[in-house]
């Protein structure tokens, strides 16, 4: 492999220690671009928008794929990081534990029912892909229960995200995107309308309430802006991560029975999940001046990735960075969601959804293991990436019905 170009669909974790074992910056012909493979050049990078500016605004197209340009994806500056703030506060560890007894908990239960007495499945398309749509339709306010819809949802932005990883460069992607841009605000739209003077607590509810004040103008664009937004971060993202950490409980059964009835443990598990295959791959930045990095000389204009995966197992901040391992010291160190300006205002939802599906998988079913006739895991992707199928043969756990 000569490029991350060519990654897609592979393992690139041999091509990023072989760069970072000469360095943690380099030019890639084929990306044409920077990469930024340094566990602290990729802090640096992504902490410092002055120098490195987040350039989605600038993709055309951009404002149409992802719900208009007052979203938190979009914005910069001061506005960006109000309306970043105002989401975080909606997605503190607090809330979400909040949210795993109000609804998440019972939707991840439920997909779990949907198994019977089966003892053979696929954890990726049975249950990985579809809780973090569910949760996210939940806080919404949207009809989580129509699985046709949430169906299209997921594939609308399995389209939207095609498009991102060509950086508004492919046109057919662009045409694909938009048509699922536009479907899924026929979905969202309408509970916006319906929820601007509803004293309810779901998210569309609190936006309207709390969001007046936080950035001017503040109405129906701005709701749906930022609900679009999350829509297309939390849910494909998640079902990466999610489908990750069931891999590695396959690969390595010996956890299994560390982890049943844990909270604590299955949280360091997650936080070791991400460090190790983080679910989105690489960001893309763009240099605003000529700037020295790691010895290069990085111009003004040029594109630039810091590449978390790569930072994630960089052997000058992780000891044996090939290893899972819980006892890890600083597990939570890992850039998986980004740093500084544009940290995931979703990290600790998408916590504490591994943690209630690793919870409830576990207590239901032992000897987790591979079916050997059905088809095998691939890891597949490009930016973000994860494996699947997941097919799976279990045995219920004495005393589940």
């Amino acid at each position: 492999m000569h490029s991350l170009k060519e990654a897609r669909d592979q393992d690139p974790y041999g091509f990023f220690a072989e760069r970072l074992a000469a360095g943690p910056v380099h030019w890639d012909d084929g990306m044409n671009a920077w990469l930024v493979l340094g566990y602290d050049e990729c802090r640096e990078v992504q902490r410092r928008e002055d120098l490195f500016k987040h350039p989605y605004g600038e993709l055309n197209g951009a404002a149409d794929v992802y719900g208009g340009p007052r979203g938190v994806l979009l914005l910069q500056g001061e506005q960006h990081h109000a309306v970043h703030g105002l989401l975080l506060k909606h997605f503190s560890p607090r809330t979400v534990n909040r949210y795993r007894t109000q609804f998440i908990a019972d939707l991840v239960s439920r997909r779990l029912d949907a198994f019977g007495n089966r003892t053979r499945f696929d954890l990726a398309t049975e249950y990985a892909n579809i809780i973090p749509s569910d949760v996210i339709a939940a806080m919404l306010g949207l009809d989580w229960q129509d699985e046709q819809t949430m169906a299209n949802c997921r594939t609308w932005n399995i389209s939207m995200f095609r498009w991102t990883e060509t950086f508004g460069e492919d046109e057919s992607a662009f045409s694909e995107a938009l048509e699922a841009a536009r479907n899924l605000d026929e979905v969202i739209r309408p509970v916006i309308k319906e929820r601007r003077d509803s004293d309810a607590d779901d998210l569309v509810s609190l936006l309207w309430r709390q969001g007046a004040g936080v950035v001017e103008p503040w109405g129906e664009a701005e709701v749906l802006a930022q609900a679009r937004v999350l829509f297309f971060a939390g849910t494909d993202t998640t079902s990466h991560f999610l489908k990750n950490a069931i891999y590695v409980l396959l690969e390595h059964p010996e956890l299994q029975d560390r982890l049943r009835g844990d909270e604590r443990a299955i949280a360091d598990f997650g936080e070791e999940v991400l460090r190790f295959l983080a679910p989105v791959q690489f960001r893309v930045r763009v240099a605003t001046r000529d700037v020295e990095l790691a010895g290069h000389l990085i111009r003004e204009g040029d594109r630039v990735h810091p590449v978390n995966a790569a930072a994630n197992r960089d052997p000058n901040h992780y000891p044996e960075p090939d290893v899972v391992d819980l006892d890890r010291r600083g597990i939570k160190d890992h850039v998986a969601f980004n740093v500084g300006p544009r940290y995931c205002v979703g990290a600790a939802l998408s916590r504490g959804e591994e943690l209630e599906v690793v919870l409830q998988l576990l207590d239901r079913y032992e000897n987790l293991r591979w079916d050997s006739a059905a088809e095998p895991a691939r890891y597949r992707g490009y930016m973000p990436r994860s494996f699947s199928p997941l097919n799976v043969v279990a045995d219920r756990r004495v005393g589940r019905s």
